[in-house]
Formats: C-alpha cells, sequence, structure tokens
C-alpha cells in the first residue's frame, strides 16, 4: 500500500500548470568564485553570463560550474551563471534565443531543451535549430534505473515483472516535463510494456528527496544524482542506461545486459553543450569553441567531469549542429510515436 502522506512538493507536481511553471523562477546560485547577478552582468561588457535553464545543484548546474571556471581563465573574462530554470528548460533557452548577439549571453543546452520539450509543447517559444548558434558539445552523462528499497524488485527483469504485475500502482520521479529523464521512463515503459505514473518536478534536487522518502519509488535519473544514494543503500540501482558500464557504479549493469528482452537495444544518455544566440558571429564562435575544446580536456575540469560520471566529446560547431540536427529528429519521432504529453 502506498504511504498515504503526499508532501507538499509531491502534490504540486501532481497540479501544477504550464502558467505556473512559467512564474517560477529560482534564485542564481554563488559557486566557485562565480557571481551570480545577471543585471550586473548585463552592465558589464567585459562579462559573460551563462543562463543555465535548470536549478542550481542539478546536474546541468555541477557539470558547468567546472568547466566555466577553467573557461573565464582561459578567455580572461568573468563569467556568472544565472539559473532559470521552468517547464523543461525552455524558459531559459528561451531568454537567449532572444538576446543579443554580441556573446554576452550564451546558453546551457541540453538535449532536454534543445531535442525534447519544444516537440512537446504545441506552441515552444523557439525552434531549437533554427534560433541558436552551437557552439560546442562538451559532454554526456548516463541515467540510472533506481528504485526506493521498498520496491520489492532488486533486478530490472524483477522490476518489469511487478510493473506488468501492479500498472499505475508505482510512481516515477521526472526532473520535469520534456527533460531527457521523463522520456527516458517513457521509453522504457512502452518497449517493456508497463506502466507507472509520471511526478514531473521542476528539477532532481526537488524530485530527489521524495524518492529518498518512498513517496515516489522509481527513479530514471543522471548518474550525477543517482550514485549517492546508489552507493549508500538509500536507492537500488537496477540498470544504467548506456550502452556500456559506469566506471563509478561497475557493478550495475547496462539495460542492454539486464536480461529483459524488449531492452537489448536500449540505449540513452544525457548531452551538454553551449549555446549563443542567432546570428552569433562567425569569429566569436570560433574563439568560444576553441576555448571550450581546451578547457574541457584540461585535467581539472576531466577529473571533475569523471567524478560526475560525464564523459568529454568536444569538436566543431558544425559537428554540433548535426549532432541536435539528429537528436531533435530522434526525440521528436519517439513523442509522437508514444503520443507523449506534458502532465
Amino acid at each position: 500500500m502506498k504511504p498515504k502522506h503526499i508532501s507538499p512538493v509531491l502534490a504540486h507536481g501532481r497540479r501544477r500548470s504550464l502558467s505556473v511553471l512559467g512564474a517560477l523562477l529560482a534564485p542564481a546560485a554563488v559557486f566557485g568564485g562565480l557571481a551570480a547577478r545577471a543585471s550586473s552582468a548585463a552592465a558589464q561588457g567585459d562579462r559573460i553570463r551563462l543562463v543555465i535553464p535548470f536549478s542550481a545543484g542539478a546536474t546541468s548546474d555541477l557539470l558547468a560550474r567546472p568547466i566555466m571556471r577553467a573557461l573565464e581563465a582561459e578567455l580572461g573574462q568573468s563569467i556568472v551563471i544565472d539559473n532559470k530554470p521552468g517547464v523543461g528548460g525552455l524558459l531559459g533557452a528561451a531568454e537567449v534565443a532572444r538576446a543579443a548577439p554580441d556573446g554576452r549571453t550564451l546558453a546551457w543546452g541540453t538535449v532536454s531543451n534543445h531535442a525534447i520539450a519544444p516537440s512537446l509543447y504545441p506552441k515552444p517559444p523557439y525552434d531549437p535549430l533554427r534560433d541558436f548558434t552551437p557552439i560546442a558539445l562538451l559532454c554526456t552523462v548516463p541515467h540510472v534505473i533506481m528504485v526506493h528499497p521498498s520496491v520489492p524488485a532488486r533486478s530490472l527483469v524483477e522490476l518489469v515483472a511487478l510493473l506488468r504485475r501492479e500498472p499505475g500502482r508505482w510512481d516515477y520521479a521526472s526532473s520535469g516535463n520534456g527533460t531527457i529523464s521523463h522520456l527516458i521512463a517513457e521509453s522504457f515503459k512502452a518497449a517493456t510494456r508497463t506502466f507507472s505514473v509520471h511526478i514531473p518536478y521542476r528539477s532532481s534536487a526537488q524530485g530527489l528527496p521524495d524518492f529518498l522518502a518512498g513517496r515516489v519509488q522509481l527513479m530514471f535519473d543522471t548518474i550525477v544524482v543517482s550514485r549517492g544514494p546508489a552507493s549508500d543503500g538509500r536507492a537500488r540501482a537496477l540498470a544504467v542506461t548506456s550502452a556500456t558500464r559506469s566506471p563509478l557504479l561497475p557493478e550495475v549493469p547496462t539495460a542492454r545486459e539486464s536480461g529483459v528482452p524488449e531492452l537489448r537495444d536500449f540505449e540513452a544518455s544525457g548531452w551538454f553543450g553551449v549555446y549563443g544566440p542567432p546570428g552569433l558571429p562567425a569569429a566569436q564562435v570560433q574563439r568560444l569553441n576553441a576555448a571550450l575544446n581546451t578547457v574541457i580536456r584540461l585535467p581539472q575540469v576531466v577529473t571533475s567531469l569523471q567524478e560526475a560520471g560525464a564523459s568529454v566529446i568536444g569538436g566543431t560547431p558544425d559537428a554540433f549542429a548535426a549532432h541536435n540536427k539528429s537528436e531533435v529528429e530522434r526525440w521528436g519521432a519517439l513523442v509522437r510515436r508514444l503520443s507523449v504529453r506534458v502532465d
């Protein structure tokens, strides 16, 4: 039987509307010497403002900050981080799509807000391919399929059997409508012909406490979020969604090798990169691309990313643009095929 107590955060996740989401903006955070006041950044011509469309402490935020610290030194410019979460990352990204192409405003982009979320909304605030200038693809991060210890499943085979026996009894938390955690879960449900109830939060940081308390019982989230609870027994990791096992959780099998026949080709990872507004001059794009490719290979940055379970990618702006286009097609097709809707 499910616990009777539902936290305010969970209740909010069940009933919130897009209009409420649009009004919610998390305060910017200060971390590692980076100022977080966007108004100050706009007033200073030598500063770059990086808009992260997710909350402080979320996976995007944790990955971006060590890279931006190193980029400050490489460029000789201050970089301020402006966390603007909401609507699966659309709110913050839309602001950058409208910014002047002067190199002072950049976006931290993810598969969620640049490949998935625009397909979920009837009138998205931007076109992910037309309204941005791709600068550099930086890294990828696998997800982990976790259950609360109260769930009587110790393998993915057992979880699938449980979900088939009791469809609709179990809830899963996501980091928001249209995010990669939402779509990975829906893809898993479709592949395994199971059903669990989607409980969207504004970020992983908000969903995790309810998951750890057992108020939601399943979570499909990045290894950044999942590693701690999976390692100390607060959660049970059943599989990673990457093609190969993660060095951070080497004992956890991939979904492909879990023994579930329907998942033998299952693979999905989150990716992260930097974009500029449309029309950003080529010289600025090349300068930023070269600097980002340099800093993501610095030993201290590589270590930070590896500790978060991320794999360094890098590459040219054109390669990033091609990757983005293929991901829009992949996830858009999934949204249409599964008729995935925001909750």
